[in-house]
């Protein structure tokens, strides 16, 4: 480590500085401690700490950089540590002495502050694009078979016939809360700590509202020592990218059993599905299986935070450094995952003629019969023992309950009469569930209206 040294009477050791560097998770943050610096610089030109000429000198210089950073002519060295110094470094390397000045009324603790507050505001709103742009292949998918009927399940057995529409509106409906989450995680994010120092702010007449304005912050910190150390919003950001991986990953569940032989509900193109390397039969859908697990590495994420922060003692420690690596992963592995995933749903075709199959199985009609019976003034305990009877003597002797007489049925339930027969029919089951978000063909497409007008797919 070649910076920072004066006050030290020996160079710091080898193993020492490469354990404590974090160029390499840097360079995450590049634009975003550039942006910072402008943001600082300008602030500092403004309130008269730098002459007009020194901070358009330093604005040039960082503006230069910047570009060198993204055409990858310059990269960080490890030598200068982390981000902070090798842009300094850089700038000094550039524009000269008045580089020497950036550093006003600043810290690396306010500064890798901003960093992270700003990466975190980004990656929010990157979450939420891609949450929207799922939430419309779900609605596409959705709207091309508004009249496919398969059974739902509970506990993983066929309960009751329901639309397609209806599943795959649930899955929008959970993304748009992770979409809420998101946006409620960013109004803590979107907070400048700029001019907060190592955590008691400064003699120099500086002013954070400036610093937050042009670094693109709504508001600044009230407090130094809190601007310093906080990392919840990192915490949440994570908290929030972790329940979303869990509805990814309950999904792609959900479409790699309807993808199995066994269902055969649905089936994949073949750039989405990859190859075994013994059985030239198979076409397995890797990468559902890999977006389901990815909800592993996002929660370990998000504990590895929280573990960091649990002891920490007041004001800045060097400990925090440590959430930067899972800020960054989780961010680059949600996004990577829902990018994926909406591609795998436009590959996506629906086997209608399997789904209506599995929904035409008798049992799961009986809730019907219930209800049935229920309108003819039956109460409801006494019918669903009655159906519940029928059902076990059809189980036990192989009866399929839609083929037998209506003298048979009524030994089990006198109410039940003829038009009781017509109730085995999957359509008519699922578009009879007209009370409110119910699987009803009526209710379904007014949700289909309203996804259209939220998610802007008119």
């Amino acid at each position: 480590m070649e910076v920072l040294r004066k006050a030290f009477s020996q160079k710091l050791d080898p193993l020492v500085s490469e354990f404590v560097n974090c160029v390499e998770d840097d360079e995450s943050f590049i634009t975003d401690d550039i942006e910072g610096s402008i943001a600082h610089s300008q602030m500092l030109g403004q309130t008269g700490l730098l002459t007009p000429e020194q901070a358009e000198n330093i604005r040039q210089g960082l503006q230069e950089l910047s570009r060198q950073f993204s055409e990858q002519q310059i990269t960080l060295k490890p030598e200068y540590e982390d981000v902070h110094m090798n842009v300094e470094k850089y700038l000094e390397e550039l524009i000269g002495t008045d580089a020497l000045r950036v550093h006003t009324a600043r810290s690396r603790n306010d500064q890798v502050a901003f960093d992270l507050h700003s990466f975190t505001c980004r990656a929010i709103k990157r979450s939420i694009s891609l949450l929207q742009s799922l939430q419309k292949q779900l609605l596409s998918i959705a709207e091309a078979n508004t009249d496919v009927v398969l059974p739902g399940y509970t506990h993983l057995q066929r309960a009751q016939p329901v639309l397609l529409s209806h599943v795959l509106l649930s899955y929008i409906s959970m993304f748009e809360r992770d979409k809420s989450r998101f946006w409620d995680a960013f109004k803590r994010a979107d907070c400048s700590p700029l001019g907060a120092g190592a955590l008691s702010g400064s003699s120099l007449p500086i002013d954070p509202a400036i610093s937050a304005r042009l670094g693109g912050f709504t508001t600044y910190f009230n407090n130094s020592i809190d601007a310093v150390s906080d990392r919840d919003f990192i915490a949440e950001f994570l908290s929030c990218c972790a329940i979303t991986s869990i509805h990814i990953s309950q999904l792609s569940e959900t479409l790699i059993l309807w993808a199995t032989s066994e269902f055969g509900f649905v089936t994949f193109e073949d750039d989405v599905t990859t190859a075994s390397s013994l059985m030239p039969n198979k076409k397995n859908p890797d990468p559902l299986e890999i977006a389901r697990a990815k909800s592993g590495t996002i929660c370990g994420d998000l504990l590895n935070v929280l573990m960091v922060l649990k002891s920490l003692p007041t004001g800045y420690n060097r400990d925090l450094q440590e959430t930067k690596p899972p800020l960054v992963n989780s961010a680059d592995t949600l996004h990577l995952t829902l990018k994926v995933l909406a591609k795998v749903l436009s590959s996506m075709e629906v086997k209608s003629g399997k789904m209506l199959e599995a929904a035409s199985d008798p049992f799961v009609i009986a809730t019907d019969l219930v209800e049935f019976l229920v309108n003819k003034g039956v109460p409801f305990r006494t019918a669903h023992e009655q159906i519940g009877e029928l059902f076990a003597f059809c189980r036990s002797s192989g009866f399929n309950p839609a083929m037998m007489p209506i003298a048979r049925l009524r030994s089990f339930a006198p109410e039940l009469t003829q038009e009781a027969i017509a109730l085995f029919d999957a359509k008519l089951s699922a578009n009879a569930k007209t009370s409110a978000g119910g699987t009803a063909a009526v209710r379904v497409e007014e949700m289909l209206s309203y996804w259209r007008t939220a998610l802007g797919s008119n």
